[in-house]
């Protein structure tokens, strides 16, 4: 039974491959993006993304959905950085860049909460 779950899972994977049913993962690719990392310090979220030179954070609309709450009363969101604006500058920058999104500034959160990412991270690797 074990084995053939693990087959099962395997030829769905290689096909959602071969159908190109993925992600959004590059500069040029509209939709959510798989960030290169993640970062939540200061008061803001540093999240780093694939770039051709052209990316901005107005090229990401970060949608905000508040969830059920967390411990006690304290709200949980969920972030979802969403790439808008394709990038078809051609620098080369496999290293990415960094976006800094104030939370309270940017994204209208203040007091206690929770958060979490929705967006896939690829660590170890830079965004191509």
């Amino acid at each position: 039974m074990k084995g053939t779950v693990c087959v099962l899972a395997m030829i769905l994977v290689f096909a959602g491959a071969c159908f190109g049913l993925s992600f959004p993962d590059g500069q040029r690719q509209l939709g959510e993006a798989v960030l290169g990392s993640l970062t939540v310090k200061d008061g803001a979220v540093v999240v780093n993304v694939a770039s051709g030179g052209c990316t901005a954070r107005e090229s990401f609309k970060v949608h905000v959905e508040k969830s059920g709450g967390a411990e006690g009363d304290i709200p949980h969101y969920v972030l979802t950085f969403e790439r808008i604006a394709a990038d078809d500058c051609k620098a080369f920058l496999p290293e990415g860049v960094d976006l800094v999104f104030d939370l309270e500034k940017d994204l209208g959160l203040s007091g206690r909460y929770t958060l979490s990412v929705a967006n896939r991270v690829r660590p170890g690797k830079k965004p191509q």
